[in-house]
């Protein structure tokens, strides 16, 4: 059995080697002061080179090559179980580590044990906010008021986009309560997150926000630590994103609202809620396809020779 350590450094990956060489660099340069960690690259089946950058470059990084795509949760929770420390800190392989970002979190989750989650506050690479770090869960209006809607964009300040986002509170110095908190960097005590049943596996997106409402179930709190940073690349890493993938996500995407929508509010069968939302959702990810139809969408986007793909799940 290995030795515990105090953080064990989840990045789950897919063809998508130079955004993670810089992400390991950042986590290997950062302050860690008197933390521990390991760190493990849960890689799905990568065809660029992704292995033979770790093998070569990075011999302290354990890698559990999983050989294909089975998606960000099941490879997830399969590092998970191999992990020891008595965080888990899961992160995308295209972000880039600020300062002294994970020992923020975990300096702040010892002293507060009933803190079951937390997550780092997430930046664009100019450094603006990107508001995915910590939100609400959203309502019906925030299919219109979303964070990367059109409307949200023309007034950020409207209340039902403000509530969503939290944007008010994203500047604070000190960690606040949220309902969920992005995979992208996301820190989850250890009992925590094996009795809130790990990654939901069969969600595509929005398993964040389920494992959140299971933790919360389960007696814990979810935070938000606007004071540790991490940039994100956002959809960079994992392979290029063709029309054809986009479209894919849309869907998916979609499809994963309307179950969680009816999983949150609990949803029979023949509720009118769960055909009304089923609607909504029909129409606004056709809407989104038609948009997308008038975008570029070559093989390889701006010379990108990267295998097809745009996410790790």
């Amino acid at each position: 059995m290995k030795a515990p350590v105090d953080v064990s450094a989840i990045i789950i990956s897919l063809n998508s080697k130079r955004f993670l060489r810089d992400c390991l660099e950042t986590l290997e340069r950062g302050p860690w002061r008197d933390v521990t960690r390991e760190i493990i690259v849960a890689d799905n089946g990568s065809t660029d080179g992704t292995l033979e950058l770790l093998r070569e470059s990075y011999p302290s990084v354990q890698v559990l090559a999983i050989g294909k795509n089975i998606g960000f949760c099941p490879a997830g929770n399969l590092a998970a179980r191999k992990a020891a420390g008595r965080y888990l800190l899961f992160l995308n392989d295209d972000i880039l580590v600020q300062d002294d970002a994970i020992p923020r979190l975990v300096e702040w989750m010892d002293a507060h044990p009933e803190a079951g989650m937390i997550g780092s506050r997430l930046l664009n690479i100019d450094g603006t906010d990107q508001f995915s770090s910590g939100r609400r869960f959203p309502g019906p209006m925030n299919a219109l008021f979303g964070r990367k809607s059109v409307l949200t964009r023309l007034f950020p300040k409207a209340p039902w986009a403000r509530r969503y986002l939290l944007s008010d509170r994203v500047n604070s110095a000190e960690p606040y309560l949220v309902d969920w908190i992005s995979a992208a960097a996301m820190l989850v005590r250890r009992p925590a997150f094996f009795e809130s049943g790990g990654l939901a596996e069969d969600f595509y997106y929005f398993h964040e926000m389920v494992i959140c409402s299971r933790c919360r179930k389960a007696g814990y709190t979810v935070w938000l630590h606007p004071q540790s940073k991490i940039v994100h690349y956002e959809g960079a890493g994992s392979g290029v994103r063709t029309r054809r993938v986009r479209r894919r996500h849309i869907g998916r995407f979609h499809r994963a609202a309307y179950r969680w929508y009816c999983l949150h509010h609990g949803l029979g069968r023949w509720n009118p809620l769960r055909y009304a939302a089923g609607a909504i959702l029909a129409v606004r990810a056709a809407a989104l396809i038609a948009v997308d139809s008038i975008k570029p969408g070559p093989r390889s986007e701006g010379g990108d020779d990267r295998p097809e793909g745009g996410v790790a799940i």
